[in-house]
C-alpha cells in the first residue's frame, strides 16, 4: 500500500508538472494591453503622400516546431512555422517589414526543412532598394536578413530599429549583425504609436521580446492590416487564446507571459470589434493563404 500510494502521488507529480508547463493556457486576470485603433487610424493619415498600393510577401525558409511549441495544450503532432518577408508598394518605392534570414543562420536540418534561395535573393535585392525597413522584433527569423545583409551599411539610413531593439545586444548578435556596425546609429524612440509612412503605423507591443512591435498598414483602398511580429507565432493563438507553453517562454525564448497574454486578449476582442483589421500571425501558413485568396496579401516581391 504504502508504494501504491508513492507511486501515485509520483505521477500526480509528474502530471502537475506537465500541466503547469505544457498545458495551462489561463490568462492572468488583471493583465491589459491597450489598443487605440482610433488613434493609429488617425495616425496613418498622418503622414502626406499616397498610401501602399499593395501588401507582398516572400517565403524563404520554415521551422518544423510539434503544435505543443506553438501553444500550451497543443498536441505533438508537427506544424510547419513558414519565415516571411514583407514588402507594402507605393508609388515609386517600397518598405519593408521584416527581412528572414540567410542559408548561414537557417542552417537547414530537420527542424529547417528548406531553405529558398531564390526568395531569399529576392529579399536581399529588396532589402537594398527599400526607402525604409522596419522590423517586428531582434530575433533572427525576422532580423537576421538585414543584419548579414552584404550592403548594411549603404542601407542602415533607410532602417528604423527602435531603441529597445538595439539594447537587445544579445538578440542582434545571435542574428549576425556585426558588432559595431550600430556604432553611430540613432535608433527611433516612441512610447506606443508612431507614424513611419503614410498608412503605416509602429505599435509597441514588448512581450515576446523588449523591443516587439506590431505594424498597422492602411492600403490605399482603406484595406488594414496588422503584422503581429511573433506576438502570436499562428491564428490559434488569438482564436483560442493559448499563449505557448511556460516550457517555450520559460526555457527557451524567455518571453514575457503576462505582456504576451494580455495583447492576445486585445487580439482576440479585435476580432469582433474590427473585423475589417486582417491580422497577419508570424508564422502561420493558412492565415497566410487565406489573405492571398482574398487578395489582401500578394505571394512574391516586385523587382
Amino acid at each position: 500500500m504504502r508504494k501504491l500510494v508513492g507511486g501515485l502521488l509520483v505521477l500526480l507529480l509528474i502530471g502537475g508538472v506537465y500541466w503547469w508547463y505544457a498545458v495551462d493556457a489561463r490568462p492572468p486576470a488583471d493583465a491589459s494591453y491597450e489598443f487605440d485603433l482610433a488613434q493609429i487610424r488617425t495616425l496613418a493619415d498622418a503622414l502626406p503622400g499616397d498610401k501602399p498600393a499593395a501588401a507582398r510577401y516572400e517565403k524563404v525558409s520554415a521551422y518544423v516546431f510539434p503544435e505543443a511549441m506553438v501553444m500550451a495544450g497543443g498536441s505533438w503532432r508537427t506544424v510547419d512555422i513558414p519565415i516571411y518577408a514583407y514588402q507594402l508598394v507605393y508609388a515609386g518605392k517600397t518598405v519593408m517589414i521584416d527581412s528572414a534570414f540567410d542559408r548561414s543562420l537557417a542552417k537547414p536540418d530537420f527542424m529547417v526543412p528548406f531553405f529558398d534561395d531564390a526568395a531569399y535573393a529576392r529579399v536581399e535585392r529588396a532589402l537594398g532598394k527599400a526607402a525604409l525597413i522596419v522590423i517586428t522584433h531582434e530575433h533572427p527569423d525576422h532580423l537576421g536578413g538585414l543584419a548579414r545583409h552584404a550592403q548594411l551599411a549603404t542601407i542602415l539610413p533607410n532602417v528604423k530599429l527602435t531603441d529597445t531593439q538595439i539594447a537587445d545586444a544579445k538578440a542582434l548578435a545571435a542574428a549576425g549583425l556585426p558588432a559595431d556596425a550600430l556604432k553611430d546609429y540613432a535608433p527611433l524612440h516612441y512610447d506606443r504609436y508612431t507614424a513611419v509612412a503614410p498608412g503605416v503605423v509602429l505599435v509597441a507591443a514588448p512581450g515576446h521580446t523588449p523591443g516587439s512591435q506590431m505594424v498597422y498598414v492602411q492600403l490605399a483602398d482603406h484595406r488594414e492590416l496588422l503584422f503581429l511580429g511573433d506576438v502570436a507565432w499562428q491564428m490559434r493563438n488569438i482564436v483560442q487564446l493559448r499563449e505557448r507553453p511556460r516550457w517555450v517562454t520559460d526555457w527557451i525564448i524567455d518571453e514575457d507571459r503576462r505582456a504576451v497574454s494580455a495583447e492576445l486578449q486585445t487580439l482576440h476582442a479585435l476580432r469582433e470589434t474590427a473585423p475589417g483589421l486582417r491580422l497577419v500571425p508570424g508564422h502561420d501558413g493558412a492565415a497566410i493563404d487565406a489573405l492571398t485568396r482574398a487578395g489582401v496579401l500578394q505571394a512574391g516581391f516586385t523587382e
